[in-house]
């Protein structure tokens, strides 16, 4: 292992220990004490997060690690920093575009991960490709309601048509792109970060009253949370999925 490896590894471990203790759910979730149980999404990416940091230091993680992850780890992490200061002091604009940046960095190493570094054991899978997974999942949820943040406002009366009709639009783009990682993964399914996906829209449900968004939130959500059976089901009856489809952000 060469010195700028360690390095490299070494800076992951501060980085996370000094800036990864932040709370998406805090700036961007629904209120807790209608649909509290978003949090622990964020709160499961910072647990495998945290033992990513600990494993890229045994040898199978090594590849994986310097050269799937690289220093993305590192800049995804300080651009989500940034994107939840700005959010906390009410510059949403500007945060979404930081958002958008976050999502570029993970989705790199998302994609990355799955094209040149598949998973050879269990450990592999919870602390090399769950995280990133369930972080691009998230992050992805994150995007969309960082654009209506930015771009709408709350009325005495309830959202007008054009609110309800954009926030039934970036339901569909969250269930597509769930659907998107499940055909994206072929036969296995990216069961994490459609799960993640499937959450959020449930999140939208319980926290939204307008019926538009209310049950058309719960549709997507039921949707979502059946797609990972796509290609099992295809599987069962004797066909393959198509590579064609990705998620659509990212």
């Amino acid at each position: 292992m060469s010195k700028l490896h360690i390095f490299q590894k070494v800076v992951n471990v501060l980085v996370y220990l000094f800036f990864l203790s932040s709370t998406v759910y805090s700036v961007v979730g629904p209120s807790p004490d209608e649909a509290f149980w978003i949090e622990y999404v964020w709160t499961a990416v910072h647990l495998l997060l945290g033992g990513f940091v600990i494993y890229q230091w045994f040898e199978d993680a090594h590849e994986p690690a310097i050269h799937g992850v690289g220093w993305h780890f590192v800049i995804s992490v300080v651009l989500s920093e940034i994107w939840l200061a700005l959010i906390r002091h009410g510059h949403y604009i500007i945060g979404l575009i930081f958002v958008l940046l976050t999502a570029s960095s993970v989705s790199l190493v998302f994609y990355k991960l799955e094209k040149e570094y598949p998973s050879n054991s269990w450990w592999d899978k919870l602390f090399i490709h769950a995280p990133f997974s369930l972080w691009h999942g998230w992050i992805v949820f994150s995007v969309v309601i960082g654009f209506f943040q930015a771009f709408t406002h709350v009325h005495e009366d309830g959202p007008g048509v054009w609110s309800r009709i954009f926030v039934i639009i970036g339901e569909i783009v969250l269930c597509s792109t769930a659907v998107g990682y499940v055909r994206f993964k072929k036969q296995r399914g990216d069961i994490t970060g459609a799960f993640v996906i499937a959450l959020g829209l449930l999140a939208v449900f319980t926290n939204q009253q307008d019926p538009w968004i209310h049950w058309s939130a719960l549709t997507f959500s039921i949707i979502t949370f059946l797609s990972p059976a796509y290609p099992f089901v295809l599987k069962r009856f004797g066909r393959s999925t198509g590579d064609e489809n990705a998620p659509l952000l990212g």
